[in-house]
């Protein structure tokens, strides 16, 4: 699904001397079940705080690349821990790609594995872990088959929005009208469906384990991950001809820190990608305290 790209070195160069990429600007437009609880999972207790801050426009004060994009960008960042928020065109709309890949796991776990027989549940877990780790298409189009044939995509998106996901859905005609794409999000929806994931707040806590282990050992390491160095990354990325979003949660000393990122764009997916790489390594700087990033490849 994806590509290695070259040319980081010189990219790390540029971001770890606090220079600008340059040639980048954004904008964009926007669109108009019951939660089941889980018991948060014992390592994540000690790593979160429940301290929230109201969220702050990212400008080129904190990051010297916002306003340097060409094309459109949407931002919703988070240190989990102190509550710091970071956001820039958080709201606006873009194709979900690979990343609704995540919310429909997770409507497999709440909605249809627990009735499942063991052979099921056992595709259900195979089809899972393939799509958040190696972004498998095949077991994605048979679990949204299965899910408008059970569900639809109209409940579908009413049960996100319950979750707090209020523009985004899959297979939606009204989407795909206005958009040209029926699965759309922002920044922020998928954000917060990977906050709450990562609490343990949607599924159980063997389900949450097993989400976030296979998104930790996810094959694209060229966008959220490039800087992390030995960081444990936790993300989904998304990626169509002209969309490049990569959505994750990154451990570190002063952290953990969740970072949104999609982009639309005219260019290459390398331009995109080197874009995501360098603004996640300057927002969890600066949402770390100052924590350094580097190329490690």
């Amino acid at each position: 699904m994806k590509r290695n790209t070259i040319l980081y070195g010189v990219l790390a160069l540029i971001l770890l001397v606090g220079g600008t990429l340059t040639g980048f600007a954004a904008t964009t437009p926007a669109l108009p079940v019951t939660t089941q609880p889980a018991t948060r999972p014992p390592s994540l207790a000690t790593k979160v705080q429940s301290s929230v801050t109201s969220p702050q426009f990212l400008s080129a004060t904190e990051c010297a690349l916002v306003g340097k994009f060409q094309g459109a960008v949407g931002v919703y960042a988070k240190n989990l821990k102190t509550g710091q928020v970071l956001v820039l065109n958080p709201d606006d709309i873009f194709a979900a790609a690979s990343t609704v890949k995540v919310p429909v796991s997770i409507v497999m776990y709440r909605h249809f594995y627990e009735q499942a027989d063991p052979a099921m549940r056992a595709v259900y877990d195979t089809g899972v872990e393939l799509m958040l780790t190696v972004s498998d298409n095949d077991y994605f189009a048979d679990f949204l088959d299965e899910i408008e044939e059970a569900i639809g995509p109209e409940i579908i998106r009413e049960h996100f929005s319950r979750l707090g996901m209020k523009h985004t859905t899959i297979r939606d005609d009204q989407a795909r009208k206005a958009f040209g794409y029926s699965n759309v999000t922002t920044a922020q929806d998928m954000a917060l469906i990977f906050e709450q994931l990562y609490l343990g707040k949607l599924i159980g806590p063997d389900k949450t384990a097993f989400m976030l282990n296979a998104m930790a050992h996810s094959v694209f390491p060229d966008e959220l991950a490039r800087y992390m160095q030995q960081r444990k990354v936790i993300h989904k990325i998304g990626e169509l001809d002209d969309v490049l979003a990569d959505v994750g949660i990154i451990e570190g000393a002063n952290g953990p820190i969740l970072i949104s990122i999609f982009t639309e764009t005219p260019q290459e997916i390398e331009y995109a990608s080197d874009y995501i790489a360098a603004m996640s390594a300057c927002l969890y700087s600066r949402l770390s305290g100052g924590e350094q990033t580097a190329w490690t490849r």
